[in-house]
This record gives structure tokens, C-alpha cells and sequence, in this order.
């Protein structure tokens, strides 16, 4: 399953998600009804009755009406606002469960393994790096989570970063990355929103039932007994459809969730080319005191998130489990597992990334093309990185790893501060032409002081050094670093970097480039961009938006104005929207495109695919790509939530 068709599963699953929770509100409110109905006879006749046509002496049809519609908006309200809750994503949740960052300036060793594994994981597949957050826990465990590929974060407990060596950990991640891919993280955030509401049912009856004890009553009050009475059978009412609400949201959890365990599982296998990895980890989970339990105190209701059930075995045991028993993940990893669990143990806190035996100087290696060659490959390479979207191998994690090794130190450890993190991207945009740079010193002095340009003024240099395609990986891996800044220093930074570019009057493709890629993912992060909400099913809905992308793209790869109509007819063709038309170079505007980005955003999954297929297609009519115009249509998959990796070629690291 690739990522677009594991896209439209979630999407799919998300369908059926709503139409169970239908079917368990329609339960839950003949159920409340009977309960209500079963109180007010008790009252009436003082004795309990399970006849119905009993109970027909005190139906009230406008009474059972207003009831279902309480209960209902009830139960709307409370997922409305458990969703507007997580709007901001999946640092709400870790945050939760206790989550902190782990700083990226951090010099633990094993925050820095940790930070190492995944990063290496994003820029092999070409999404944004995530942040990792920390959980205080002693079991083994992690999640994923978010609403879109660009802005998930990782969550981690301390126990994984101590039991679990660097291998075991680069699996478990794998599997978290896999769960990125799929869509299984914005389905996860739809059924805590969707199931809250049920939840807060039973909720309200416990805080009724918990009032009473602070009723006080006559024993010769017989009024104030009945009112203890009836306020004892509504508190109790409440709990019991709100916990039976609670049994039917776990029930639909676990439905949702195994299967796409066992889908993430083998995905982590796949991507890391090693069944060993996580196949120990799972093991090491099964023999550890603490296991993969997590203490806080909202962990039933993120319980389909992790990658292990984070729930105590009493909490557990009155519930669906949300994710296939141990044995039989890891017997489907490794069949021939004899099994015997791992023995609880601490790997050493000595191990660090230094530590890793990479290889390189021994092994030929393929090595990202976008990395290592400013030349051009062929169409074969380009059309295997789209279909590879939403995967991983073994050898884009090395090369991954060997890029990291490339860069200069300087740079990388300006990547680990937001104020360095900051320096790097306006580095970036500063102009070769002297009277240009001058001007954009002066914006840089006045807007973030002499001091920060001067550090901007020396990362110049080693900024200069890199090649055109290591662009998009270093603003991939700044961005994590940049989502540590407060509001005013995204204010600021944004201003600043909004100057730089109107410095010389005109918007150049690479400033574009930088500007969309970080502006549009820090906007998101700061809310000063609005979530898209996929709603075209037909290219034709975003025709302008496509001929002005493809028409852009055909001009870059093809100078020759009729090559590149032809170029643009096959990109078309080959994506079934004949009805575009091609714009000529000088009708293409580098500030139309934003809005046109904006446009895009709004198609379906497979759309998306149709759309970047007519991408490649475009730049590669020829049977050649050039790194320029390939990184461009990575840009544009990136701001369509759609990571697509760095082409690979042979090389000898």
C-alpha cells in the first residue's frame, strides 16, 4: 500500500469510524431512555419492572425527545470541544501525557541518540523533521501524532531511551513514521475528539454521584429522601450509559487500531531492512518490569496511539485491547522466535550517536543525488522517489546518515538553537551581488541587531559551500529548532525574513523555495495559517493553479519555450486534464504562486498523486532532470503534505 492509497484508507476508516459512532449514540440513547423511564416508574409504583409494556405507563414522548436531544448535544458538544482542543495538534497531546521537549541543543547522550534516529528517519524520507518530546516513564513506549506529515512530533519515554539500544530504537521509530505516513495519526486525533463526548457522559453521572455526599437529609424528610433518590438514579443513569458509551469507544478503538498495528510493524520492518530491531524491542517490552505502561493519568484516552498498549492490566482488563497481543507481533516479525522475552536491562548511557559504526569508508553506498550531485539523473530515479513517497529503505536512512556527516559542524550545531536555527535560513536568502547584501545587512541590523547578523554574515560562507540540493534538507532539519521559538521571535523572524527578500525588489525561484517551505509550516505551527481541508475530487477545480505549477516547471527544465509546450502537453496528458492551458514564461508570476500552493492543497489524496505524477513528468519529457527543477517539485509534494524523498544514486561514499 502506498501513501496516497494508505492515505485514503485513514480517510476511509474515518468513514467508518463516524458510522459506528452513529450506531453507538442510537444504543446509548434507547438505552438512557429505558433508564430514565425505569427511575420514573420505580417513583411511581415503587418496584423496578424489565416490561416494557409496563413501561409504557409512564412514556412520555415529548420527555423521551427532549432527553435524546440533551444527551445528543451533549455529547456533540463535548467532541466539538475535545476537537478544537487538539487543533493545534499533536503537541497537545504529548503535552497531556506529560511530554517536554527535548531540546535540540540537549548534550544527553541519549536525547542526542534519540534526536539522531529521527532525523535521519525525516530527511531519508524528505519530511520535515519532527520534535521529540520526553515522557517521565519508566516502561517502553512511544507514539506518533498530529494532523499532517509536516507538523507531527514524536513522543518517547525514558524508559525506551534507556532499555532499548540504538537499533532497537531506529525500529520502534520506524514504526512511529510508518504511522505518519498512513494517515493513522489524523484518525487517531478524530476518534479522542469523536469518543469524548460519550465520554463526558459517564463523567457528569460520577460528579452527580459524588455530589450526594454532600446532601444532608432528615431522616423524617421524606421529600429530601425522594430527591436523594432521584438524583441517585439520574447520577447513576448518566454513569452507566456514559460507561457503556466508554466500552463501545474502546470496542471501536481496538477495531480501528489492530490491523493497522500489524500494517505499521511490517512497515518497520521494511524501511530499516532489519527484523531485529524492532522485533527486540517488542521483546525487551515483554520482559521489562515496567512493560510498556504509562502512569498518566489520560492515558486510556490516547490508548490507540501508542506503540505498545500503554494501559495497566487492571485498567486493561475492562476493556478492548487497542493493540494485538505481544506474541503475536513478534511471531509475525520473527517467526521463529523461541519465545522467551528479553530480560529487563539498561543499555549503556555512555552509548551516544558517536557510537554508531556507520560503514562508509568500506561500503559502496547509494547516496542522495540531492546530497552529493548538482547534475542531473534519469526519469527512472525521479518516478521511483514518487512512488516511494510515504516509504523508507535502509539505504536512504544511510544516506541520510552520511549527509548529516557532510555537513559542516558549524552549520549543524547552528541548527540546534532557534536563534542559530533562525540565522541559518536568512543566510540562506542573502544575495550574491555585493550592493544586494549590503541592503539585506541593514535590514538584518536593524531587525535582529548586530550581533545576530554578524552570526548570519559568517554562516554566509559555509551556506555557499553547500550544493543547490542540500536546500530542502537543511530547512527540513531547522524546523524543529525554529518551532521552539515564542510568538514575538516567529513575529520578528518572519518580518525579517519577509525584508530580505524584498531587499533587491523581485522574488527569485530558490527565495520562493525557502519562503513557502518554512513560512508555511511555522504559519500552521503558530496559527497564523488555517489547516486545508481536502475537498477538490477533480483536478479541474484547481485548473489555474495547475497550469501555472506545470507551466513553471516545464520552462525550468526545458529553455526552449517549444520544448516546453511539449513537455507541458505530456505532463497533462499523462495526468488525464487535457483542458489546461500553457502559460508562457513571461505570463508566469513568482507571487501568484502562493496563492497557488493555497489552491492545491484543497485536492484529495489521489489527485495529489495525479497532480505530482504530472510533475515529474513534466521535468522529465527529455529522459533527464535537473536537481533544480526535481528539488522545486519536492518543494511543491512538501507543501502538499505529500514527503517526497531525495533521489538516489550510485555513488562510492
Amino acid at each position: 500500500m502506498n501513501f496516497f492509497e494508505a492515505q485514503d484508507s485513514a480517510r476511509r476508516s474515518t468513514t467508518l469510524l463516524i458510522l459506528l459512532f452513529v450506531l453507538a449514540i442510537v444504543f446509548l440513547l434507547v438505552l438512557s431512555n429505558l433508564l430514565v423511564f425505569e427511575l420514573l416508574y420505580f417513583v411511581k409504583y415503587g418496584e423496578l419492572t424489565l416490561s416494557l409494556s409496563q413501561l409504557k405507563f409512564v412514556f412520555d414522548g415529548s420527555l423521551s425527545l427532549v432527553l435524546s436531544a440533551a444527551i445528543l448535544l451533549f455529547i456533540l458538544l463535548g467532541s466539538l470541544y475535545k476537537r478544537v482542543q487538539l487543533s493545534s495538534g499533536g503537541s497537545v497531546i504529548a503535552q497531556h501525557l506529560g511530554g517536554v521537549i527535548i531540546p535540540r541543543s540537549s548534550t544527553d547522550p541519549l536525547h542526542k541518540k534519540i534526536l539522531n534516529v529521527v532525523e535521519e528517519m525525516a530527511i531519508a524520507s524528505g519530511s520535515p523533521v519532527p520534535q521529540v518530546y520526553l515522557l517521565n516513564e519508566p516502561g517502553i513506549n512511544a507514539f506518533a501524532a498530529g494532523w499532517k506529515t509536516t507538523s507531527a512530533v514524536i513522543g518517547i519515554t525514558q524508559g525506551a531511551l534507556e532499555r532499548l539500544n540504538r537499533d532497537e530504537l531506529q525500529g520502534v521509530i520506524a514504526h512511529e513514521f510508518s504511522h505518519i505516513f498512513n494517515g493513522d495519526m489524523r484518525l487517531n486525533i478524530r476518534l479522542i475528539a469523536i469518543l469524548h463526548g460519550v465520554l463526558m457522559i459517564g463523567m457528569l453521572g460520577g460528579m452527580i454521584l459524588r455530589s450526594l455526599r454532600y446532601v444532608r437529609t432528615s431522616r423524617n424528610n421524606k421529600g429530601g429522601g425522594q430527591a436523594v433518590l432521584i438524583i441517585l438514579g439520574i447520577g447513576g443513569a448518566l454513569a452507566v450509559v456514559g460507561y457503556s458509551g466508554t466500552f463501545f469507544g474502546n470496542w471501536i478503538k481496538s477495531l480501528i487500531s489492530r490491523q493497522r498495528e500489524y500494517l505499521a510493524d511490517a512497515s518497520a520492518v521494511q524501511f530499516t531492512r532489519s527484523k531485529e530491531g524492532i522485533a527486540n524491542a517488542l521483546k525487551k517490552i515483554g520482559g521489562a518490569v515496567p512493560g510498556s505502561v504509562i502512569q498518566a493519568a489520560s492515558v486510556d484516552e490516547y490508548s490507540h496511539a501508542y506503540f505498545a498498549k500503554g494501559e495497566s492490566g487492571v485498567l486493561s482488563f475492562f476493556s478492548f485491547s487497542t493493540h494485538p497481543p505481544l506474541k503475536q507481533r513478534i511471531l509475525r516479525i520473527d517467526p521463529a522466535w523461541d519465545g522467551k522475552y528479553t530480560l529487563d536491562e539498561k543499555t549503556d548511557f555512555s552509548e551516544s550517536v558517536e557510537n554508531k559504526k556507520d560503514g562508509s569508508e568500506h561500503l559502496r553506498t547509494k547516496v542522495a543525488t540531492a546530497v552529493m550531485s548538482s547534475g542531473g539523473f534519469a526519469l527512472n530515479d525521479a518516478m521511483n522517489a514518487l512512488d516511494n513517497i510515504g516509504d523508507v529503505s535502509k539505504e536512504q536512512v544511510d544516506a541520510a546518515s552520511l549527509w548529516r556527516q557532510q555537513m559542516p559542524d558549524a552549520v549543524l550545531a547552528q541548527a540546534e538553537n532557534p536563534y542559530g536555527a533562525q540565522a541559518l535560513i536568512l543566510a540562506m536568502l542573502l544575495d550574491k551581488k555585493a550592493d544586494i547584501a549590503n541592503k539585506q545587512y541593514a535590514v538584518l541590523n536593524k531587525t535582529v541587531g548586530k550581533s545576530h547578523a554578524e552570526t548570519v554574515r559568517q554562516l554566509r560562507h559555509d551556506i555557499d559551500k553547500l550544493s543547490p540540493g542540500q536546500t530542502l534538507p537543511l530547512i527540513d532539519l531547522t524546523l524543529p529548532t525554529l518551532r521552539e521559538m515564542t510568538v514575538e521571535q516567529y513575529q520578528r523572524f518572519k518580518h525579517c525574513l519577509e525584508q530580505l527578500i524584498k531587499a533587491d525588489k523581485k522574488v527569485d525561484l530558490r527565495e520562493w523555495i525557502i519562503q513557502r517551505m518554512v513560512l508555511q509550516h511555522l504559519d500552521e505551527q503558530y496559527g497564523r495559517r488555517k489547516k486545508p481541508i481536502a475537498k477538490y475530487f477533480v483536478l479541474g477545480s484547481a485548473k489555474p493553479a495547475a497550469e501555472l505549477m506545470l507551466s513553471l516547471l516545464a520552462s525550468l527544465e526545458h529553455r526552449d519555450q517549444v520544448l516546453a509546450k511539449q513537455a507541458f502537453d505530456a505532463a497533462r496528458h499523462s495526468a488525464g486534464i487535457g483542458a489546461l492551458r500553457f502559460l508562457a514564461k513571461d505570463a508566469i508570476s513568482l507571487e501568484g504562486l502562493n496563492a497557488a500552493m493555497d489552491e492545491l492543497a484543497f485536492l484529495k489524496p489521489p489527485l495529489k498523486k495525479r497532480f505530482l505524477q504530472a510533475c515529474v513528468n513534466c521535468i522529465s519529457h527529455d529522459g533527464k532532470v535537473t536537481i533544480q527543477a526535481y528539488e522545486l517539485t519536492r518543494a511543491i509534494a512538501s507543501c502538499l503534505d505529500c514527503p517526497m524523498p531525495p533521489v538516489l544514486i550510485n555513488q562510492v561514499a
